[in-house]
């Protein structure tokens, strides 16, 4: 049976850079844990999903997905293939984005990385409502 890779995080973020010259430098530009909208339906036009996953000698697929309260799927990424590591001391960098996401109301999101099509890893994405500030 093959193994199968741990995750080691999720990040949520506005933009993912990656070296041009060594593919496994990441950096993740403004972390999100969640957000403060004024009003919804609330629009976020580009989130990224970057998480790190132990090295497989085997290849395989991921998805990230975003789920709302009542566990239904408001948005989620196309299935990606992973190429096997040669050593398995190396962790996988795996990216998606979630384009256009809506949310319909206030209340705890997850955000869920599926691993060969099994649910392996969840974040909590909070999304809270503010009243807008007045200008005197």
């Amino acid at each position: 049976m093959a193994e199968f890779p741990q995750v080691l995080g999720i990040i949520l973020c506005e933009r993912v850079l990656q070296d041009v010259l060594r593919n496994d430098a990441i950096s993740c530009i403004n972390i999100h844990s969640g957000m403060t909208v004024q009003g919804f339906p609330a629009v976020v036009p580009l989130l990224f999903a970057f998480a790190q996953v132990s090295g497989s000698h085997h290849e395989f697929s991921y998805q990230f997905k975003m789920v709302d309260r009542q566990s239904q799927i408001i948005a989620m990424s196309p299935v990606a293939k992973v190429e096997p590591l040669p050593n398995r001391y190396m962790t996988h960098k795996i990216i998606s984005a979630f384009s256009g996401l809506i949310f319909q109301e206030e209340g705890m999101y997850n955000v869920v990385l599926a691993l060969n099509g099994h649910d392996a890893s969840v974040l909590p994405f909070q999304v809270v409502q503010v009243a807008p500030e007045t200008v005197a």
